[in-house]
C-alpha cells in the first residue's frame, strides 16, 4: 500500500514580490511529491512565507505565525515551517521566542525548504538563512496562486536605491536582475497557459538590467515581451521617476499591449525631506516629468506612493505634499505612515512623529486623494478601454461581470462593472465606460475587438 502524500498549506504575506515567491515554493513543494491544501486544519505542514518591510508587516507575520502554530494542537500539522523577510532579518528572535516553529529559511533557501521539512518530519528543529542573492528563473516550478488569467513577473530582485527609510536591502541584498531570455522564456509559458495579463515588478522596474547590462534595460525587455504573439497586457509597477526616460516612454506609446498605466512612487515633495530620504529627484523634476509622460502617452493613468510623519515633518512640510499631490493629479495613489526601521539611516533622526499626527496626516492626505480619483474617474466617461473580465456579481438583483481595465491595476485601483454582456473569465474585450463612484467604474460593451495584434 502506498504512502499517502503530505498535505501542505501555504500562508503568503506582503506584495506581489513576495507572492511571486510563494507561488515558487508551492512548486518545490509539489515538485517534492506534496500536496496542497487551502485548510489548515487539514495540512500537515505549515508554511508562513513572512514580510518584514514596516512595523505593521511584522506584527501581521508574527500573528500569522502564531495562529498556524495552534494547529499543532488542533489539526494535523507536523512541522511548522516559517520563510521570506521577517525570518530573514530576524532569524534569532524568531527561533528564540516562538519555539513552534521546526524549519525555518530566509529569501535565499526556497529550493531547500521541501528537503528541510522532510528532516523535520522524523524529528529536530532545522534553520538556514544565508546570504541574499536566490532569484527564481523559467526553469524552476511555479504554482500559480493568483486567477489563471493574470501573473505577476519578477523581473529582478534587490535594490541598489539605499533609501533612509528602507530595509529591503538589508533583507533582498543589492540590484539582481534577471537576463532578458530568461524573463521572455517565462512569459512565453504562461501566456501558454492562457494567462492574459503579466504584472512585471521589482522593488525597482526602471533600475532593470543595470547590474547585468551597464544600462537601465526596462525599454529593451519590454520591446522583446510585446513581440511574443500570445502577450496581451503587460502592465508595469514600481517605476522609480529617475529613470523614465524618453525610450521608455516611446515604448509605451509605440506597443498596445503595454497598459496606459503607471506606478510612480515619489514618497515625498518637500525638497529637504526628499534629501533625508535619500530619493533622487525634486518636486518641480516631478511635476516637470508628470507632464511629460501623459504627453507622450495620452491617456496614460498614474499611480503614486507617499510617506507621511516622515522624521521632522513639519506641518508646513505636510502641507507642501498635499499642494503637491494636488497640482499632480495622480489617478490613484497610497498613504503610508512612516515606520522606523532598525538599522535604516532615518531611524536615527531627530524629530520622530507622534503615532498621533502621522494618523491625522494620513486621514487627511487620502481623503484628499479621494477627491481627486473621484474627478479622474469621472474624466474617463465615454471613453474606451481593454477590459479584462475577473468573474461575477450580483448587486441589486442585477448579474454584473466585474473586471479590470487597463487604468486599474490588480488589488489596489478598484474595478469596473460590465453591463448586460456575457464574458468568461480571463477575456478581453472592449468597453465604454458609462459611469464612475469613488474607486470604480461601470462600462458597457462596445464594438471594436480589444485582441492585440
Amino acid at each position: 500500500m502506498q504512502n499517502k502524500k503530505l498535505k501542505m498549506g501555504l500562508i503568503s504575506l506582503g506584495c506581489a514580490k513576495n507572492l511571486v515567491d510563494s507561488e515558487v515554493i508551492l512548486g518545490f513543494f509539489e515538485q517534492a511529491d506534496f500536496t496542497r491544501t487551502t485548510n489548515p486544519e487539514e495540512a500537515d505542514i505549515l508554511v508562513v512565507n513572512t514580510c518584514g518591510f514596516i512595523e505593521a508587516a511584522k506584527q501581521e507575520s508574527i500573528d500569522a505565525i502564531l495562529e498556524m502554530a495552534q494547529y499543532k494542537d488542533r489539526g494535523r500539522c507536523r512541522v511548522l515551517a516559517v520563510a521570506g523577510c521577517l525570518s530573514r532579518r530576524y532569524a534569532d528572535e524568531l527561533t528564540q521566542e516562538i519555539p513552534e516553529i521546526d524549519v525555518l529559511v530566509g529569501v535565499a533557501e526556497y529550493p531547500l525548504l521541501p528537503d528541510l521539512v522532510k528532516k523535520a518530519l522524523n524529528g529536530g528543529k532545522h534553520s538556514l538563512v544565508q546570504q541574499c542573492g536566490f532569484i527564481y528563473n523559467e526553469n524552476m516550478p511555479r504554482v500559480l496562486a493568483t486567477p489563471p488569467f493574470m501573473a505577476y513577473v519578477k523581473i529582478a530582485e534587490g535594490c541598489a536605491n539605499r533609501c533612509s527609510y528602507c530595509a529591503i536591502p538589508l533583507i533582498r541584498g543589492p540590484l539582481n536582475s534577471r537576463p532578458i531570455a530568461s524573463i521572455t522564456a517565462e512569459v512565453r509559458q504562461l501566456c501558454a497557459k492562457g494567462v492574459a495579463e503579466i504584472n512585471v515588478i521589482a522593488q525597482d522596474t526602471t533600475a532593470y538590467g543595470l547590474d547585468l547590462y551597464g544600462k537601465p534595460s526596462l525599454a529593451d525587455l519590454l520591446e522583446q515581451l510585446v513581440a511574443i504573439p500570445d502577450v496581451q497586457w503587460l502592465r508595469v509597477l514600481y517605476a522609480y521617476p529617475n529613470l523614465i526616460d524618453d525610450r521608455l516612454l516611446e515604448v509605451f506609446a509605440t506597443h498596445p499591449q503595454i497598459c496606459r498605466y503607471l506606478d510612480l512612487p515619489l514618497q515625498h515633495a518637500d525638497s529637504e525631506l526628499l534629501s533625508a530620504m535619500r530619493r533622487r529627484g525634486r518636486p518641480e523634476q516631478y511635476l516637470d516629468l508628470l507632464g511629460k509622460i501623459r504627453a507622450a502617452v495620452p491617456g496614460i493613468a498614474l499611480r503614486s506612493s507617499f510617506i507621511v510623519g516622515f522624521p521632522g515633518e513639519t506641518e508646513q512640510q505636510f502641507q507642501t505634499l498635499l499642494d503637491f499631490m494636488a497640482e499632480a493629479a495622480f489617478d490613484y495613489a497610497g498613504v503610508f505612515q512612516y515606520s522606523a526601521e532598525e538599522n535604516t539611516p532615518a531611524a536615527d533622526l531627530p524629530g520622530q512623529v507622534s503615532g498621533t499626527v502621522k494618523e491625522e496626516r494620513y486621514h487627511r492626505a487620502m481623503r484628499q486623494q479621494a477627491a481627486i480619483t473621484r474627478k479622474a474617474l469621472a474624466g474617463r466617461i465615454g471613453s474606451e478601454s481593454a477590459f479584462l473580465c475577473t468573474g461575477q456579481r450580483q448587486q441589486n438583483g442585477d448579474n454584473l461581470i466585474t473586471g479590470r481595465v487597463e487604468w486599474q491595476a490588480p488589488d489596489v485601483d478598484g474595478i469596473t462593472l460590465l453591463e448586460g454582456s456575457r464574458v468568461k473569465s480571463g477575456e478581453l474585450i472592449n468597453v465604454k465606460i458609462t459611469g464612475s463612484g469613488d474607486y470604480d467604474l461601470r462600462a458597457a460593451r462596445a464594438n471594436e475587438n480589444p485582441k492585440k495584434e
